[in-house]
Parts: C-alpha cells; sequence; structure tokens
C-alpha cells in the first residue's frame, strides 16, 4: 500500500506541476471561451487543456484510473482500473479570465484506493496555485505540504477554537447556491469572504490562513474531494450541519442531488462553535 501511495504521489506531482507550464506556455490564449461543459457553464482554452495535461500525464504513466473531470467527463485509462480520481482544470475560471497572473485560482486533483471511494479512501489530493507557482497537497498519513521553486514545508491549519468578529471565513457566494446565503445570514458581522475559487478556499485553510469554509455539494463535487484530503492531512476537519464527517460518506452518493452544506474547519471546538450559529 505503502509503494502504491509514492507511486500515486510521484506521477500526480509530476502532472500538476505540468499545468503550471501549461498555464505560463499559454499566457493570454487561455482566456479564450471554447465551449459549454456538462453543468452548462462556459470552459475555457485553460479549463480544457490543463485537464487534458492531467489526463496525458497519467495516460503516459500508464495509471489504471477512472477519472471524474469537469471539462472531459468521465475518463478511463486502461482496461481494469483500480484508482478513482477527481479532475478540476480550473478552479477560479472567472477570477482567471478577468485577473490571470494576478489573482487566484488552480488546479485541483486527488486520486482514491478504489472505484467506489468514501472521501476518506483518498491517497494523494493537490491543488497547483499558478499565479503564486505553489502546490498544495497531501498523501495519506504523511500530512500536507506546499512545495514552492526551492524547497518543500509542512502546512498545518490554525490552532483557533474560537469564534470572533475577525475569524477569517470563506462562503461560496456563488449566485444559485442559496443555501450558502442562508448560512452567511447567521453570521452576519463576521469576517466573511468570497473570492470565487474553492481551491483558494482550501490552501488557505489548510495552511492557517483561513479558519472556516462555508460551501455545499454542487456540481460532481470535485473540489470537495480533492479537499477532504488535504484539509484532513493538515489537521483540519469537513463535516456536515449534523456534524457528521464527510470522510465517512460515499463520494458517488453523497450530496450529488442536491446542495448540501459542508463545513470545514480548524479544529473541532471551532466546528462546535460555527455549528451552534448556523442552527
Amino acid at each position: 500500500m505503502l509503494s502504491d501511495i509514492h507511486h500515486v504521489k510521484q506521477i500526480s506531482i509530476r502532472a500538476l506541476q505540468q499545468t503550471y507550464l501549461l498555464h505560463e506556455r499559454l499566457d493570454v490564449d487561455g482566456e479564450q471561451e471554447i465551449e459549454k461543459n456538462q453543468f452548462g457553464d462556459t470552459a475555457l482554452v485553460m479549463d480544457v487543456e490543463a485537464e487534458k495535461t492531467i489526463i496525458d500525464t497519467l495516460r503516459e504513466a500508464d495509471l489504471p484510473v477512472r477519472i471524474q473531470s469537469e471539462e472531459h467527463g468521465l475518463v478511463i485509462i486502461g482496461d481494469n482500473p483500480q484508482y478513482f480520481g477527481l479532475l478540476d482544470g480550473l478552479d477560479g475560471s472567472k477570477v482567471y479570465q478577468l485577473k490571470r497572473g494576478i489573482g487566484r485560482y488552480g488546479t485541483m486533483f486527488g486520486i482514491f484506493d478504489n472505484c467506489d471511494p468514501l472521501y476518506n479512501d483518498y491517497l494523494f489530493c493537490g491543488v497547483m496555485e499558478h499565479t503564486t507557482n505553489r502546490l498544495f497537497y497531501a498523501t495519506k498519513g504523511e500530512g500536507a505540504f506546499v512545495q514552492s521553486i526551492n524547497k518543500t514545508k509542512k502546512i498545518d491549519v490554525s490552532t483557533a477554537t474560537t469564534l470572533d468578529k475577525i475569524t477569517p471565513i470563506y462562503i461560496d457566494l456563488n449566485e444559485g447556491w442559496e443555501i450558502n446565503h442562508a448560512l452567511r445570514a447567521r453570521l452576519e458581522g463576521h469576517d466573511i469572504t468570497y473570492l470565487g475559487s474553492s481551491a483558494v478556499y482550501y490552501v488557505d485553510l489548510a495552511s492557517g490562513n483561513a479558519d472556516v469554509v462555508i460551501e455545499c455539494t454542487r456540481k460532481g463535487n470535485l473540489e470537495l474531494g480533492v479537499a477532504y484530503g488535504l484539509i484532513k492531512e493538515a489537521g483540519g476537519y469537513m463535516v456536515t450541519l449534523e456534524n457528521e464527517d464527510i470522510g465517512n460518506f460515499k463520494f458517488n452518493s453523497f450530496g450529488q442531488q442536491s446542495h448540501v452544506p459542508v463545513i470545514s474547519v480548524c479544529s473541532r471546538e471551532l466546528g462546535e462553535v460555527v455549528l451552534d450559529k448556523l442552527e
């Protein structure tokens, strides 16, 4: 099992690093709109090509994997896939289109150890933040890390246990997620930010720069699936409003047909306080 994790880790890191090179090579051409994806969103060249870069890297490595992606849908590599992958080529497409090279966005990719996994069955979860050329990643049982040009260092969530007016909170306030807007109203007066990229929310939570992230299940839950391992390995928690760890839920069924709030926090103590506020 350990050798499997390290093999998957090496391939996945290489694949995510290739998307950064793609980002630099495409430059302004990556902003071009090309097609509607399965969720009705307009995909950009960077969306599609980043996913293709990941898929091609996995195919070249002969990794037997069943990939659920935002732009390419279901992709199967090998005759008998052993692993399950989640892929969002460009999380934060609107930010990229408006502030490429300045705003924050990233490529999200994760691999699980079977084709019908629990959230907790992750082997590797990673986010390539292109503007800063930082790769945030986690491998099962080994912790969470950030890799920059010259070094790799371990990252951890913050030690916050209380909720106050300056506790940094991210909430996905995209149009259409009414449940998130309703939850925001219950936190009126707190330090709430919406940046338009789940990738950013979760790398900030994992590295101690945010304490709470509130989102809901939607559009295949690709971002949540990748985020879970990163947050858990950094010491955090992802739970429902009933305080149930989503790690115990099947990815292919949990929240796939409805908008279920998911609360991500840096500590159990803070989680309980936040959940009390959201009742």
